[in-house]
């Protein structure tokens, strides 16, 4: 146990233990902290649990046992289950807790949600996430962190096992706010990204070499960089979904980015066109192997 985890007397506990929340857990584990875990999947508790882990079999029961509480949950419905639904952590969570949301969802439920809490005598850390399962494994994402400044500081022990940047961005909200301008910029790269890989493709320029000359000018970028990893997971969003399916991460950002620009009176005409052209399923290149 590291010294670290022993002089904070911190107990943490992680919900949602997908691609990005099962290495944060991990980490956090191997730091030392007493950790509790819950997922409504048993594999990934039992996989914690053979490492350390408590795993509980509520969000509750997590609360109980945890000072500081990171959920990486999917949207506003699973967030609202794990806080306030049958079997929350409202229900058991002690005055002074930490409830540090990763999952971008907007500025308006967080602020509903950081409410919710403070009746209890909680507090909330708005803090989306940014750099994918990679950096979670090596413990270099980047949260883009909204809420009270002392807030973040407890918690940022914790919070720096698995991210290299923190920044913080302001009041509660404002780290959403951030998180959805990122999203619109990196989905509108790497559309264009395709768009300029075919039309180079199209032109005589095989795929490889007109990487390098994007590589080699002012068009280069962390998308670029990370495209041999992550690129083929990214195509696979632009993918047309039927009625009633999730939209991937990137579809369902950019809806909530349009949605707060409306609310907040902007014009974005890009990113309106962008998330036309994404969830059309005809985004130029997705279905190209070669790019």
């Amino acid at each position: 146990m590291t010294s670290q985890a022993e002089n904070s007397g911190q107990r943490v506990g992680v919900i949602g233990l997908g691609a990005l929340g099962r290495p944060v857990a991990e980490r956090i584990l191997r730091a030392g902290y007493p950790t509790a875990v819950y997922d409504v999947r048993a594999q990934p508790m039992g996989e914690l649990a053979a490492l350390g882990a408590a795993a509980c079999r509520s969000p509750a029961e997590l609360g109980a046992r945890s000072d500081i509480i990171i959920g990486l949950v999917s949207d506003t419905a699973q967030t609202d289950a794990i806080v306030s639904g049958v079997g929350g952590i409202l229900e058991t969570m002690r005055p002074g807790t930490i409830f540090a949301t990763g999952s971008t969802l907007g500025p308006a439920p967080v602020q509903r949600i950081a409410c919710d809490l403070a009746a209890k005598g909680g507090f909330l850390l708005d803090i989306p996430i940014s750099g994918g399962i990679i950096a979670a494994r090596e413990g270099t994402l980047s949260l883009m962190a909204g809420g009270d400044a002392d807030v973040l500081d407890r918690a940022r022990p914790v919070l720096k096992l698995f991210a290299r940047d923190i920044t913080h961005t302001g009041g509660i909200g404002s780290g959403q706010a951030a998180k959805l301008a990122h999203q619109l910029v990196f989905a509108v790269n790497v559309m264009a990204l395709l768009e300029g890989l075919a039309l180079g493709k199209a032109g005589g320029v095989k795929p490889e070499v007109m990487k390098d000359v994007l590589r080699q000018g002012l068009a280069n970028s962390t998308v670029l960089q990370v495209w041999p990893d992550l690129g083929p997971r990214w195509k696979g969003m632009l993918k047309a979904t039927g009625s009633g399916e999730p939209l991937p991460n990137m579809r369902k950002d950019l809806h909530l980015v349009l949605e707060l620009a409306q609310a907040l009176g902007v014009p974005l005409p890009v990113a309106g066109h962008a998330s036309q052209v994404a969830d059309s399923g005809k985004a130029t290149g997705y279905q190209d192997p070669a790019l």
